[in-house]
């Protein structure tokens, strides 16, 4: 078996918060699994292929569906001689996709403290949706709650949100609980 949940740990660790330097976490992973790949042609060790594969694995655990790098991965899994329903059964991974709707983002928000918040509940909820259909890129941080942590200027509060946008995608990351959703502006497919 090629799952190793403390590797796959570990990769998404490493691969988190690469949005908030401007880059894309899928891209980085795809990336990383392209590299290896290549490296596996140079030299033919099969640890390069057992590495990509758990970098696939991270990517799904991220949320980001197979088919967005299908064709690097599928490379992936003929090389090893396996099929993805074999490696990835779909069920496992339901990526987190989510329509941009007001009862989505108050869902994924939950429990809003009345008095400690960046905004009021549906300021926060309205200021998503309008930056995610305006396609606002940028980062934006929402959070409710008693600070959790702090080091120096950073703070992570009982409900910290982040808000990634770029020309490609909207992603709305749950920090304490390292939880990606998709959302899914009113001109995509």
């Amino acid at each position: 078996m090629l799952y190793d949940a403390v590797e796959i740990e570990a990769i998404k660790i490493s691969i988190g918060r690469v949005e908030a330097i401007g880059l894309s976490s899928y891209k980085v992973l795809e990336k990383s699994v392209i590299w290896l790949t290549e490296k596996y042609d140079e030299v033919h060790d099969d640890r390069y292929l057992k590495k990509a594969v758990w970098h696939i694995y991270a990517f799904l655990d991220l949320g980001y569906p197979y088919e967005k790098c299908q064709r690097v991965f599928d490379s992936v899994l003929e090389r090893l001689g396996e099929k993805q329903e074999g490696i990835f059964p779909g069920h496992r991974w339901r990526y987190k996709r989510v329509k941009l709707t007001k009862g989505n983002i108050g869902g994924i928000l939950g429990k809003w403290n009345p008095s400690i918040h960046s905004m009021k509940i549906d300021d926060a909820i309205n200021d998503i949706i309008n930056k995610t259909e305006q396609g606002e890129k940028g980062q934006y941080l929402y959070y409710s709650g008693k600070i959790v942590e702090q080091s120096e200027e950073k703070k992570l509060w009982k409900n910290t949100f982040m808000l990634y946008i770029n020309e490609e995608e909207s992603i709305l990351q749950d920090i304490n609980k390292n939880i990606y959703y998709m959302l899914e502006r009113k001109t995509d497919d």
